[in-house]
């Protein structure tokens, strides 16, 4: 996509702050957007050909929404971590093997989407996000949840479509969290601590499609006050 083609929304980005490239055939990415290094605020290139970013990405210091999704890009630069004022990171449908760890030096970061990638692993390292409310790593190929998770303050976790077995009582200490989405992973009864359902704060805990004994889930300690929760959230939303 040449400079001319860029012309009109680059223009546009200059006005408002927001830049929208998505679904351009892009195989590169243009040079043309540093020139916007002080201003740009959003920007979506979703849905191209992008294989990788430059490390001039960093420079692009008043970014605040970056999306990035259905793209091939196999991992991004250390530069990714000068983001200090990216509050959303949208990486979905990307070839991504290896945890993106730049990303926790995106100290305001609150919306992380690594969906649809190759993910295996998510490193303890992620309590470093200490402002992330939001988590979604759905269809990924995650069998653990790491004890760095749970010294998140995540308001929703989404690992629907994984591995995972075990849910870590370590959850219940956050007390932010309300939503907790497992669909179609591998949870049982087992798998379930009493403290997730006794004692912490979540009203929604999703686990459609895992081999779960619903009966014996109904009479597990603690699952009145997940009702009584759930019940409650269900009353305010109506």
């Amino acid at each position: 996509m040449g400079g001319n083609n860029l012309s009109v929304p680059l223009d546009h980005a200059k006005k408002t702050g927001v830049l929208s490239l998505q679904n351009k055939k892009l195989e590169k990415f243009p040079e043309e957007i540093f020139s916007l290094r002080r201003n740009l605020r959003t920007l979506d290139v979703s849905t191209n050909r992008l294989e990788e970013l430059p490390d001039d990405v960093g420079v692009l210091q008043m970014l605040r929404t970056f999306k990035l999704d259905d793209n091939k890009i196999g991992q991004l630069p250390n530069t990714i971590g000068n983001l200090g004022k990216l509050e959303a990171l949208h990486l979905a449908g990307n070839p991504l093997m290896d945890w993106p760890t730049s990303v926790h030096r995106c100290g305001n970061l609150k919306h992380l989407d690594l969906s649809r990638c190759r993910i295996s692993v998510i490193p303890d390292s992620i309590k470093e996000l200490k402002k992330l409310d939001y988590i979604c790593l759905s269809n990924n190929r995650l069998h653990d949840i790491p004890e760095g998770m749970c010294d998140l303050k995540v308001v929703e976790i989404d690992l629907n479509n994984n591995g995972i077995a075990v849910i870590p009582a370590g959850l219940s200490r956050n007390q932010s969290l309300r939503v907790l989405r497992l669909d179609y992973n591998t949870v049982t009864c087992a798998g379930i601590p009493t403290e997730i359902l006794g004692s912490s704060t979540i009203s929604t805990l999703s686990l459609e499609g895992n081999p779960l004994d619903l009966r014996k889930f109904r009479e597990m300690d603690g699952y009145d006050k997940y009702e009584g929760r759930y019940a409650a959230m269900k009353r305010k939303c109506d």
